[in-house]
């Protein structure tokens, strides 16, 4: 049926950000023909591709293959282009694609086309229609063909002559231009969708892999299906070393991890590690795919998740990965682990300075096949690997030495290149396919301390260690594994490593199910913070304070505050399960159960606030997070006018019901005090353990600053980052810490970080004395009232080693 529609793609190479773009392959042919697919399911009597004539060779067999004529005209005249295209056929309407969007919304444009064939077939004439608020990059012009080939004899404009649409739409005044909202199925302007970067065509890359198994080219729904998936929002880009002398084992490691995983593989084009075609084909095998492998790191506009397993960290390398959404780093060496938002140590390192988040062996990809563990531990046959590379040419002498000590038994060794004069019980072999599976064959393993290592043990067999340096040789010493404890391989090392009680290393084994894929995904979640205070992106990363495996802890080098940078913890929900469940948890009663001593507390506080006031009668006290009002209550006995807010509706109805006090449901800072409560500002505002809650300080305190008074008081107790607990087991006291405790106070910062807001500390009350947690008292097993206690206790109060405290500031301007 004859439409009077011709469909125009526009389409070059010369791309300035991503040059030859619609070349580049996406799942096994080129980006043009999955724009090219996609149009086709518009109807339309012919459709083109326009390019330039420099690249109208390479575009032309994409454009046959798939059902489209090709024409090329002038490169930077765009326009001239179009309307040579179109004084060569007879159309009345043009839609207008680009050829740089695989996953146009092809329903979009065809009811764009009839929407403008419709309203030009009454008594309005449209010369130009399209849908507003499309995924960047799908957005598809609607052209009346006449009004095209009019406005180009009357514009000598530049930048009319670049595009097209500009010369319709820039000239309003003459043409009917519309810009219709989409309907809401389309609607989804904050969706990227074009490849006009590298970054965008890693995220095309993800999009596609989520669809592999869909009928192209895909619907509306399917591309916001895709486009709404963790893997595509945030990628995983695994980042292995293949630098020459690192050893294959990273590489083979990220290969693994990506089998049959939405991620992506970083391998430079200028790789220099040998055999990385024979590893990226073995794994090919068992479910990789080439397509995820990319040559160059994304920017900033992808939020990736980046997985280093580089052995060291580079300078360069951090350059590259500065200011990204996450950095997770595996065996990490160098110097710059605290780039790291969280370390993983899979295969244990010796004597680094710096705590990982998490270790655990037992992560490593175990082999399926394993030895009996009730056969008998005979030495017939011996492997000798090391690896992909053995740069310190230790394969041959060692199995020669070898050979002479177990002459009965057959050696295997493996070696990239030919070598003669064997002894006859010594055979040389090329790097085994899938080795993992085939070391339960062998009795014994000699490698080095590395991936083999431990699956040879986890296969079942006898390891045995060559000291390729001196650090390896530490590692074998200190993770118990049998070693040859000379390079020159003498009879007597090799017999007492092969009789060694660790010849079968015993290794731990957190889970069957574990795996390094697993986890990836698992941390990749987590949820990067910046500190609460400065909300700063430094050139240099902030110190670490402490890592677990929930929880990174960094401190600001501008403000000096600790902060959670990291977590894998989702956030709490402060509802009556947080009051009851959750605290009678941690305190063996629930909220309402402890109202009393919480009341009694405060009491005490407020007797402090009189004593830095004069007096408090009359005195309005807003308490922020008030909870059940405990303190309200004690505030109301003092005969102070007492006013709460809490983000708990169930909290403020018991306030509001059972206390009768003003309270209302509001987040804060949002909170608007005046409309609330008819107060613009408070002679006295508190937050009892309340402030570490939030993540970001910098408007909670200046939010606070705004609502008290000049000479107002400022309340507030936390936990003490500089408590007994924190001094004493510091690991220990950042594990157990809430994990919405964002903040982490100390004593001796807290007036710098709060003079910025216009606060003076008048003074710092220690509470939470527990002499328990003295090492003093845990070693000698004082009990409560013995003198040793009593001295300690004093001793904590005297050096105010508490592990919370109560600060009272004044606001000073």
């Amino acid at each position: 049926m004859k439409t009077n529609r011709v469909v125009i793609v526009q389409c070059r190479l010369s791309s300035t950000r991503l040059p030859g773009k619609a070349l580049m392959d996406l799942g096994g042919k080129p980006v043009l023909a999955w724009v090219l697919n996609s149009m086709h399911k518009v109807q339309a009597d012919r459709y083109f591709v326009a390019t330039d004539e420099a690249s109208y060779e390479q575009i032309l067999p994409v454009c046959t293959e798939n059902d489209f004529e090709c024409f090329a005209g002038s490169l930077n005249d765009v326009l001239q282009r179009f309307v040579d295209l179109l004084n060569t056929i007879d159309c009345k309407t043009v839609i207008r694609a680009t050829a740089d969007n695989p996953f146009l919304f092809y329903e979009a444009a065809e009811e764009s086309c009839q929407l403008f064939e419709e309203k030009n077939s009454g008594k309005e004439k449209c010369d130009y229609l399209t849908y507003s608020g499309l995924p960047h990059g799908s957005g598809v012009e609607i052209i009346s063909a006449d009004s095209l080939k009019k406005a180009i004899t009357e514009t000598d404009d530049p930048y009319d002559h670049e595009h097209v649409g500009p010369a319709l739409y820039n000239h309003k005044e003459v043409y009917n231009c519309q810009f219709v909202p989409a309907p809401r199925r389309f609607n989804f302007p904050e969706l990227r969708t074009t490849i006009d970067t590298y970054s965008d065509y890693i995220r095309a890359k993800a999009i596609l892999k989520y669809l592999e198994n869909e009928q192209n080219p895909y619907t509306t729904e399917q591309v916001l299906e895709a486009c709404n998936q963790p893997e595509v929002i945030n990628p995983v880009v695994l980042v292995p070393s293949v630098i020459k002398g690192h050893g294959t084992g990273h590489l083979r490691r990220c290969l693994q991890a990506a089998v049959g995983n939405n991620f992506f593989v970083y391998i430079p084009n200028d790789k220099t590690l040998d055999g990385t075609e024979k590893l990226i084909s073995e794994y090919e095998e068992v479910g990789f795919s080439r397509a995820q492998i990319i040559n160059q790191l994304p920017d900033e506009t992808l939020p990736a998740n980046y997985v280093t397993d580089c052995f060291e960290l580079s300078e360069d390398l951090l350059l590259k990965l500065k200011n990204r959404k996450t950095l997770i780093a595996v065996d990490e060496g160098s110097n710059f682990s605290d780039s790291a938002d969280f370390l993983l140590d899979i295969i244990p390192s010796y004597n680094l300075s710096r705590v990982a988040n998490k270790t655990d062996s037992g992560l490593i990809t175990k082999p399926e096949n394993r030895k009996n563990p009730s056969a008998e531990k005979s030495i017939l046959k011996i492997l000798v690997c090391l690896g992909g590379e053995d740069p310190a040419g230790l394969t041959v002498p060692a199995a020669i030495s070898i050979s002479k000590v177990f002459p009965n038994a057959k050696i295997t060794a493996i070696l990239n290149s030919e070598t003669e004069s064997m002894p006859q019980n010594v055979w040389f072999t090329k790097p085994i396919k899938n080795l993992r599976e085939k070391l339960y064959e062998y009795d014994v393993v000699v490698t080095h301390y590395g991936l083999t290592a431990f699956e040879a043990a986890y296969a079942g067999c006898g390891v045995v260690l060559l000291p390729t340096t001196e650090l390896h040789k530490k590692l074998a010493e200190k993770y118990n594994f049998a070693y040859i404890s000379d390079t020159t391989f003498s009879p007597s090392a090799i017999k007492a490593a092969f009789n060694s009680k660790n010849l079968y290393p015993e290794l731990s084994v957190s889970s069957e199910n574990s795996n390094l894929t697993q986890e990836i995904k698992k941390i990749s979640k987590g949820t990067k913070l910046l500190c609460p205070v400065c909300g700063k992106v430094h050139d240099k990363p902030d110190q670490i304070v402490s890592r677990n495996e929930k929880r990174t802890y960094r401190r600001c080098q501008s403000c000096g505050i600790v902060y959670i940078s990291y977590t894998l913890e989702e956030e709490k929900q402060y509802h009556k399960a947080y009051f009851f469940d959750d605290y009678k948890k941690q305190y063996g009663k629930t909220y309402e159960e402890d109202f009393e001593s919480i009341k009694k507390q405060g009491i005490r506080r407020v007797e402090v606030i009189k004593s830095i006031t004069g007096h408090i009668e009359d005195k309005n006290i807003l308490d922020i997070g008030c909870a059940y009002g405990p303190f309200l209550s004690a505030a109301a006995e003092q005969n102070m006018n007492p006013f709460g807010t809490d983000i708990s509706d169930e909290a403020i109805e018991y306030v509001q019901n059972e206390l009768k006090y003003p309270a209302v449901t509001s987040a804060y800072p949002s909170i608007n005090v005046e409309q609330e409560f008819g107060i613009s500002q408070f002679d006295v505002v508190t937050m009892w353990y309340v402030i570490e809650h939030f993540k970001n300080l910098d408007s909670v305190l200046r939010k606070t600053c705004k609502i008290v008074k000049t000479g107002g008081i400022f309340a507030f107790s936390t936990p003490s980052g500089e408590g007994i607990s924190a001094k004493s087991d510091k690991h220990h006291f950042y594990t157990i810490s809430p994990s919405d405790h964002y903040s982490v106070w100390e004593p001796s910062k807290a007036a710098s970080i709060l003079n910025i807001y216009g606060f003076k500390i008048e003074k710092i009350v220690s509470t939470g004395h527990h002499p328990e947690r003295f090492p003093f008292i845990k070693n000698c097993g004082a009990k409560p009232g013995s003198l040793k206690w009593k001295i300690t206790d004093k001793i904590s109060h005297a050096k105010k080693l508490g592990d919370t405290m109560e600060i009272y500031c004044r606001k000073i301007w």
